[in-house]
């Protein structure tokens, strides 16, 4: 947390936060605006259109039972059954009518006909008094009786009331005047609809608990007809105010009783009448409020995600550098932010390894130290190239074979403290003069390497020396340990002899350290039979013949045997030096200059440092797929040089009467079948499909610059046949051969 907050005030970490934000969040950011601008409004457009289509139905239901009911009417008044004289003479046969009448409209439940200024009410079931028959339907509703007498009466057009009876059973009352002209009107209609059965039309209940209810109103804004019975006075407070304020359709919302409720509104043309939705709104946006949750989820995980991926960001690219910084203090300050201070240190780095290299180039201790590296990685591969490299600064090796004798130091300080040189000098002094001795300094490594050249009969003598140098340098208070590897003739192997020297150092926990080991002393312990050598040698032939896919197949199996059966570290070093070496050894095989460019990206001192048998089968794999690219590069471009030699074999003697395809391919030893494949491959035509193409371009020279029949251009070209070429001919030039010639021949004159 410390380290956070130090970090805010570096210009890195701010540019570093600001861009992970802008990566991470503004995805978020756009996610989120999607879902507003296009599944949210998506889904409340989905929701309004969904209660619309339900009013709707509604409306459309209400506009036909009106519209029946004016039908109605006109048969009422035009009915002979329905006249003054029949009401007053033959009552039956009103009643009888105002039954059959009744029976046409499915809501309908009754059908009242009223004489103006009379006390008889007819009706579909009877003729009643107004005392009998108007408390059933009107005793507890708003229409009182003195109401209904007065729309009976006086009521010059049409008026529709909702009447409740007194089991709250609801029905709508549709008055309308009659008259043969509806000028002076002398009867009135009223059709009686049972409300409770027109909403059984529709899927809404009755039930107050819903969370769903239907209005309807008349043009005067009268309730007509209510699904759920408005027990709270939410109609009167709130809904009548919204149908005056808006003229057409509308939707809104409302609080009330300490809920919110969700308003659809429809206005009918046909009838004039209002028809409202109410739901209740957490009903309503049901679905809608569920994707909300789902989007504030989604959205919340995705800025956790985000915070996440920040932080994993900075704790991989920030505080690398972060760390970076904090141990180059000497180039730390607070001005200076990482990057700089990063930079300012490398450019310090770089200059130090140019004055290294300066210093290198002209010094000739570094030059003889760069040189006996060189001889331990087995750099070269004859004892000339050796003494070559070595002349200019006096290393000459002349004997037979060669040695090495690692000198481990037990305390550095006590060798440092008599001197490097003054110890080198004093080792040099007990070396015969019959073996010549050079001194590599690994003190990094607590070693002195001796590299030695002598002849096969001197090595007694060589370990006697080291056991004298030994017992001199104890006496000066330096404890060392010697390895001392087996003997070879080659300089290509000094690698593997340093590697055995190491190896003896090894074991001076089992011979104690300030002894002398030798290899032939512990070569029976840590070398056990196993079939590598002879693996190893089938790879270096597989190698050296360019074989790749077998080679690879021989890598593969001793790395399989290398992991399955344990094999030691120092098994797992001489299997890479052996490696190396067969990739050195190409340059005798393949181009030098672009062999010697090759970087294997270690050397023998590198191998020697690897801990656990994983590590370096790991480098030895990485080492053979360069040198797998490398071969791969090499064989393409011997594969380029060689399609380059047959074209210009072709070119030369393609016109020639003996030449054949067989012949071609005989001449550069492969099959026909091969030959026309890596033509096809290089070039994208076929072998007969060049050699014709040089015929035709042969053949359209001579036609221009000679004479010569074609029966006769035909046997220079190669003695081709004469209607097929001419047809060859055509095809590619779009003439014959007559026609070509005639057509340069007129070019040429004009031209002169």
């Amino acid at each position: 947390m410390k380290s956070l907050f130090l970090s805010v005030r570096s210009n890195l970490f701010r540019k570093t936060m600001l861009l992970y934000g802008i990566a991470v969040f503004i995805p978020i950011g756009v996610f989120l605006l999607f879902c507003y601008s296009t599944v949210y409004h998506s889904f409340e457009k989905e929701i309004y259109t969904s209660n619309i289509n339900k009013l709707n139905t509604v409306k459309n239901v209400y506009d036909v039972k009106i519209s029946e009911l004016h039908t109605l009417t006109v048969k009422v008044d035009n009915a002979p059954s329905m006249t003054l004289f029949q009401i007053k003479n033959h009552s039956d046969n009103v009643v009888s009518t105002l039954s059959f009448l009744t029976r046409l409209q499915d809501p309908l439940s009754d059908i009242f006909l009223y004489e103006r200024g009379s006390q008889k009410l007819f009706s579909s079931s009877g003729t009643f008094f107004f005392p009998r028959i108007l408390p059933n339907y009107i005793v507890s509703s708003d229409l009182t009786i003195d109401d209904f007498y007065d729309l009976l009466n006086h009521s010059e057009s049409v008026k529709v009331r909702q009447v409740i009876s007194q089991n709250n059973h609801s029905y709508i009352f549709y008055f309308s005047p009659l008259s043969p002209n509806f000028s002076n009107p002398t009867r009135t209609v009223v059709f009686v609809i049972d409300n409770e059965n027109l909403k059984k039309l529709f899927n809404f209940s009755e039930n107050e608990a819903v969370n769903e209810n239907v209005l309807v109103f008349d043009n005067d804004l009268q309730l007509l007809s209510s699904f759920v019975p408005d027990s709270k006075g939410i109609i009167l407070n709130h809904i009548t105010p919204l149908l005056k304020q808006h003229n057409g359709d509308f939707s809104d919302t409302i609080k009330t009783d300490g809920r919110q409720l969700y308003i659809i509104g429809l206005h009918s043309d046909v009838t004039g009448y209002y028809y409202v939705k109410i739901t209740d709104m957490q009903y309503a946006m049901k679905s809608l409020n569920q994707i909300k949750v789902w989007v504030i989820v989604v959205i919340t995980l995705m800025f956790a995600i985000g915070a996440v991926i920040i932080m994993l960001g900075l704790r991989f690219n920030y505080f690398p550098i972060r760390k970076i910084v904090s141990q180059l203090k000497a180039y730390s300050s607070g001005k200076e932010d990482e990057l700089g201070t990063i930079e300012r240190a490398i450019e310090d780095l770089n200059q130090l390894q140019v004055d290294y290299r300066n210093f290198t180039e002209h010094s000739e201790d570094a030059l003889y130290e760069n040189l006996l590296l060189s001889v331990l990685n087995s750099s070269f591969n004859n004892l000339q190239s050796l003494n070559s490299a070595g002349k200019s600064i006096g290393v000459y090796f002349s004997k037979s074979v060669f040695c090495i004798a690692s000198i481990f130091v037990e305390d550095i300080v006590a060798l440092n403290k008599i001197g490097y040189s003054a110890v080198v000098k004093s080792i040099a002094g007990k070396i015969p003069a019959s073996i010549e001795c050079q001194f590599k300094n690994l003190l990094f490594n607590q070693q002195i390497v001796c590299i030695c050249c002598l002849e096969k009969e001197s090595y007694s003598d060589l370990i006697q020396a080291f056991e004298d140098i030994l017992q001199q340098l104890l006496e000066s208070g330096v404890l060392a340990t010697v390895g001392v590897s087996d003997i070879n003739e080659k300089p290509s192997q000094i690698g593997r002899l340093y590697l055995q020297s190491r190896e003896a150092l090894e074991y001076k926990m089992l011979y104690s350290a300030g002894t002398l080991i030798e290899y032939r002393q512990i070569s029976h312990i840590s070398d056990a039979e196993t079939p590598l050598p002879e693996m190893l040698k089938t790879f270096g032939e597989h190698l050296s013949e360019l074989k790749i896919e077998k080679a690879q197949k021989s890598f593969h199996e001793m790395m399989n045997y290398i992991k399955t059966n344990k094999c030691t570290l120092y098994t797992c070093r001489y299997i890479c030096f052996d490696i190396i070496q067969y990739f050195k050894r190409l340059s005798a095989l393949l181009d030098t200059a672009y062999s010697n460019r090759l970087d294997y990206g270690f050397d023998i001192l590198e191998i020697e440092h690897f801990q656990t048998v994983d590590d370096l089968i790991e480098l030895i794999e990485q080492v053979f797929q360069k040198i797998t690219d490398f071969l791969n590069s090499h064989k393409k471009q011997q594969s380029d040089q060689l399609i380059d030699e047959i074209m210009q074999f072709i070119n030369e003697n393609g016109l020639k009467h003996e030449f054949q395809i067989s012949l071609l391919a005989d001449k550069f030893s492969m099959s026909v079948q091969y030959l026309r494949s890596i033509f096809k491959t290089h070039t994208g035509q076929t072998l007969s499909e060049y050699v014709n193409g040089l015929k035709i371009e042969k053949a359209k020279e001579l036609l221009v610059t000679t004479n010569d029949s074609l029966a006769v251009i035909v046997q220079k070209i190669g003695k081709v046949d004469v209607t097929n070429f001419t047809r060859a001919f055509k095809k590619e030039t779009g003439s014959t051969p007559g026609a070509y010639r005639l057509a340069h021949q007129e070019t040429n004159k004009k031209d002169e």
